[in-house]
């Protein structure tokens, strides 16, 4: 018997799991380990397998029943030592950095199982390493410098990267949650109060949503919306189900924008929406809200958000790609974004987070 890691992209549906879980036991694998990953490719299934003999013949059936080909189901050796829960592995590497912070690059390494971790120069004007993007991640530690690892034979998911952006947090100067309620400054000079919604709003969103149009409600709900109904408007107030901020003018008034941030079933991933007064539109509203919620979302440690939308709703997905989005094909009239959350914030710095609300055109440019 020998230990495998076995990491394969699978479709997002019901029953996918299972097929693998089966194939690998019709091939005599003991599976002791599993975690999902969020990815640019999509969800990626990983797998520490106990394998009889050798692993080839797993692999080719592995690959048969995911949506990857056989070049994309990637296998590397494990050892028994990285048989474990990973929750406790990162608490124990966190109580061991708080005694010797300077030994980050090292937990790091132990984290994601990295071949090379080591400090790096942030400000560098030429990479430091010339290599493949996808087997190598900077992780910011300050605005200065990081920690650059290194692992070839498996890429960095995006789950592995909110992994290791959580673990450096641990041994920063405390800056608290990211802020849900205060002033924001579009990039286009646009003053807003910003706060989380509640039921004593209700009244004041349905009046937002009967002075918008037609048009930018079936944006939003992809039919044109009038009036929430009471289930709708008891989930955007409900904070076991995710957040929703509403934006106001500075001089006062009802609000003038919606921004959601709602948890979904998919490990690691967040659902983004908005909804922008037609007036207020093209004013870089949508972006500032859009970083501020990719800012909670970091501090939820999510590792990406996305945003469905119909197909014709260019203003969102021009927001979306200037985030660093991928735009997928649309689908029925309807297309998908994906924004990795650790990649679209600048490298943190050691005071709080408060910055994306405070500083004119800090959350929207």
């Amino acid at each position: 018997m020998a230990l495998w890691r076995i990491r394969t992209v699978v479709e997002d549906r019901p029953g996918q799991l299972a097929g693998l879980v089966d194939a690998m036991a019709a091939q005599g694998g003991n599976i002791v380990g599993l975690s999902i990953h969020a990815d640019a490719a999509g969800v990626v299934d990983e797998f520490v397998v106990d394998v009889p003999g050798e692993h080839y013949t797993l692999l080719r059936e592995v690959a048969r029943r995911s949506v990857s080909d056989s070049d994309s189901v990637t296998a590397v050796p494990a050892q028994p030592r990285e048989v474990g829960d990973d929750v406790t592995k990162a608490l124990l590497l966190t109580a061991r950095l708080r005694s010797a912070p300077n030994r980050l690059p090292e937990a790091l390494g132990e984290l994601l199982q990295a071949e090379d971790a080591r400090w790096t120069n942030l400000t560098r004007s030429a990479p430091e390493f010339l290599e493949e993007p996808e087997t190598t991640l900077v992780v910011p530690v300050g605005p200065l410098r990081g920690v650059r690892l290194r692992r070839p034979d498996q890429p960095f998911t995006w789950t592995e990267t909110a992994r290791a952006d959580a673990l450096v947090r641990s041994v920063l100067p405390p800056s608290g949650p990211a802020p849900t309620d205060g002033r924001l400054v579009t990039g286009r000079g646009v003053d807003l109060n910003v706060r989380q919604v509640g039921a004593a709003d209700a009244e004041a969103i349905q009046r937002l949503h009967r002075r918008c149009s037609g048009e930018t409600t079936r944006r939003r709900y992809f039919s044109s919306v009038r009036q929430l109904t009471p289930r709708m408007l008891g989930v955007f107030c409900d904070p076991e189900l995710g957040l929703t901020l509403a934006a106001y003018p500075a001089r006062g008034g009802d609000p003038v924008a919606l921004a959601h941030l709602m948890y979904t079933l998919d490990p690691g991933v967040g659902e983004i929406a908005f909804l922008v007064e037609d007036e207020w539109q093209n004013k870089g509203v949508g972006t500032a809200l859009t970083r501020v919620l990719t800012a909670v979302a970091a501090d939820w440690g999510l590792a990406e958000v996305r945003a469905e939308t119909v197909a014709g709703n260019a203003q969102m997905q021009r927001i979306m790609r200037r985030m660093g989005a991928t735009i997928g094909p649309p689908r029925d009239g309807v297309v998908q974004a994906r924004l990795p959350v650790a990649g679209a914030l600048p490298a943190r710095r050691m005071g709080p987070l408060a910055g994306l609300m405070t500083e004119p055109g800090a959350a929207g440019t």
